[in-house]
């Protein structure tokens, strides 16, 4: 089954043509890297599922039902979640409390000594759930400022799953970690796919974890979808060698 089709979907920013024609259907399940240089669009198209750019035409379909144009906030609701390269953070607020502040706006609930407290148990209990599965327990008092920067991923990360995502579509995950930081990523996102029974789409530059772990990989340069394959079938492609990766890989 289909999760997430786009038809033709077209975008131009005054004379540059940022999406070119994009068709492409992410199937349920699926854990997909979308990669290509720098300028190549991939950020743009992003913002087009999850609502933050309209395309100019062509279509976007989650679910077979059409979503192009849509706002974000409906988008978040039908199940579409994006966790973006600079964590979205209360930076001085605590771990425990951005989970548990991201969960009660997804359920259009706050702090409200009024609210129904079988709201607050159930957000307590799938914000504790979701910290010991992303090996977050232990850290729930901290302050997020005072954690790593991998770290503050991994919460972003985390405030995402609050908002029980179908589609779950990450930004740059490991941009800016150490070595060491970029390998508890790579695992961490292939587990958290799994285990959370995610569509998955994730934008990267880090090879070693595009070819360890995506199932398929959509290759962007210049706003044109120009390879879609397997790991063996993008290392081997002379248009995509050519355009981003280099004869290194061979």
């Amino acid at each position: 089954m289909t999760t997430l089709e786009l038809r033709q979907v077209n975008k131009h920013f005054g004379g540059l043509h940022v999406s070119k024609n994009i068709t492409m259907g992410i199937e349920q399940g699926e854990l997909t890297a979308i990669i290509g240089p720098n300028g190549a669009g991939k950020t743009t198209l992003f913002n087009e599922i999850t609502g933050y750019i309209t395309p100019d035409n062509g279509g976007i379909f989650f679910n077979g039902v059409e979503i192009t144009g849509a706002e974000p906030e409906s988008l978040v609701k039908m199940g579409i979640v994006r966790a973006f390269q600079v964590a979205s953070l209360f930076i001085d607020e605590t771990v425990y409390d951005n989970l548990c502040l991201a969960a009660l706006a997804f359920h259009g609930k706050n702090w409200n000594i009024f609210t129904n407290r079988s709201v607050y148990k159930n957000v307590e209990e799938h914000c504790r759930f979701i910290l010991e599965r992303l090996g977050l327990s232990g850290k729930e008092g901290l302050k997020a400022f005072e954690l790593s920067h991998g770290d503050q991923k991994v919460l972003d990360i985390a405030i995402a799953l609050t908002m029980k995502p179908k589609l779950l579509l990450l930004d740059e995950p490991t941009a800016g970690m150490s070595p060491d930081e970029r390998v508890k990523m790579t695992h961490l996102i292939r587990a958290i796919h799994e285990e959370f029974k995610l569509t998955t789409i994730f934008v990267e530059h880090d090879m070693d974890m595009v070819f360890g772990i995506a199932d398929n990989i959509r290759v962007l340069v210049y706003g044109e979808l120009i390879a879609e394959g397997n790991a063996e079938e993008i290392q081997k492609n002379p248009a995509v060698i050519e355009a981003y990766l280099g004869h290194e890989v061979l």
